[in-house]
């Protein structure tokens, strides 16, 4: 694979949309670096560190739902909760996109803010199904979706050629977080109960949440000549970009069932239920080292080629996790999935954002992640209803492998279009 790419190449991959020249001003280009840029990088990552890692250790409230306070319900009605939490945290995006493009960003911050702390604050308060649905999913979820995708588009603000590397270590926050929430919430759940647990998390993430609020800041000021809000006809007119988004979408269907059914299916096959509950945090925490390596490789093999490579590879791990029956093997199967999820979850917003011009960042990374919700949000409860039907695990990862093979295709489709080539090039 060529690791310099000519002219052609860079200029296909970071191609503005139809309308991106004539609705902006051009700006200087991002500093990359400085006090106020490192400082946000540092909020983010906290904000991913808080709400991130709380959506991907979800596996860890499912199992204790099923075994406890919601047991007479079934494993898909309760990942429904999940699902819908983890697509509320994308949903929102093709509106909270726009408003960063529109200036809007500490606005955005604070109100998402103060829901999250309201939902967490509500949590600990809740016995029945409909309750944890309505604090956990619906409350939660908004306010996660209304901070995430403005947090990612500002990167684009501040910075350029460091980019890819900056986006993997905000998003390692997410495998931080996920490795500290079912540790956490094993050991005081045993202590001081469920209520408590939950506001101690609750006062966990609102330390992260006032020092976002304190220093996130857009360094791109309102475009004067924006389009309209619900504009997108520019975005939708590159096939490029429509490629990468449904292929991010059939991602996000099968990236969460490992990670969602993790414990039950550790459980299901002998290892003990404290080692099942520590296993959630041993996976996400081996997310981290893969977002950040290929963070690093980003800028000098592309985005889009590690973002196939993690994709391609991890429908192995996928069939391997779901099929396994022994306690080693599984655990290590699990820990090399997470390590090629976390790989994908780094790095896989940087294409979209090398598709345009800074000004329009809000817009393309807001669309592709309202799309992909619908993934996140559907993904989970398939994968549950296939297992009530099954009684196992094997189907549920046929179904999540194909998925993701799938989404590997789309990602060669995204290439082509761009370069007019798949086996050499960068982007």
């Amino acid at each position: 694979m060529n690791t310099k790419p000519d002219e052609a190449e860079v200029s296909a991959a970071t191609q503005p949309t139809a309308d991106s020249e004539k609705s902006v001003e051009a700006l200087s280009t991002p500093p990359d670096g400085g006090i106020q840029a490192w400082l946000i990088v540092a909020a983010i990552f906290g904000i991913n560190v808080a709400q991130g890692g709380y959506l991907v250790a979800w596996g860890t409230f499912q199992a204790f739902y099923q075994g406890s306070l919601l047991k007479d319900k079934s494993p898909s009605t309760i990942a429904w909760i999940g699902s819908i939490q983890y697509a509320l945290d994308c949903a929102p995006g093709l509106l909270s996109g726009r408003l960063l493009d529109a200036g809007y960003l500490r606005t955005t911050v604070f109100a998402s803010s103060i829901a999250a702390t309201i939902a967490n604050f509500t949590i600990p308060e809740c016995s029945q199904y409909y309750q944890f649905f309505l604090s956990q999913s619906i409350l939660y979820g908004l306010g996660c979706g209304f901070l995430y995708t403005p947090c990612l588009g500002l990167i684009s603000h501040w910075f350029d050629k460091k980019r890819p590397l900056v986006f993997a270590i905000v998003t390692a926050g997410s495998g931080v977080g996920g490795a500290v929430y079912p540790v956490m919430f094993r050991r005081l759940e045993s202590t001081i109960g469920f209520p408590w647990t939950m506001r101690v998390v609750a006062f966990y993430q609102t330390v992260f949440l006032l020092f976002g609020c304190v220093v996130l800041r857009p360094r791109v000021r309102k475009a004067q000549n924006m389009p309209k809000f619900l504009d997108f006809r520019g975005v939708l007119r590159s096939p490029s970009y429509i490629s990468y988004v449904f292929a991010t979408f059939l991602a996000f269907m099968a990236l969460f069932t490992p990670l969602t059914f993790m414990t039950v299916k550790a459980e299901k096959i002998g290892i003990s239920s404290d080692l099942s509950f520590y296993l959630v945090a041993i996976v996400n925490a081996t997310t981290v080292p893969g977002r950040l390596i290929f963070g690093f490789l980003a800028r000098r093999y592309g985005a889009l080629n590690l973002t196939f490579a993690a994709t391609s590879s991890s429908v192995a791990f996928i069939l391997a996790w779901a099929f396994v029956t022994d306690a080693p093997t599984y655990i290590t199967m699990s820990i090399c999935y997470g390590v090629l999820s976390g790989s994908f979850l780094g790095i896989f917003l940087v294409p979209v954002a090398q598709m345009g011009d800074v000004h329009d960042t809000g817009r393309r990374t807001g669309i592709q992640m309202t799309v992909l919700s619908i993934g996140a949000l559907i993904g989970p409860p398939i994968s549950g209803a296939i297992q009530d039907q099954d009684n196992g695990f094997g189907m549920v990862g046929v179904y999540a492998a194909v998925t993701m093979a799938a989404s590997s295709v789309l990602m060669i489709m995204t290439k082509w279009l761009l370069l007019g080539k798949v086996f050499s090039g960068r982007v």
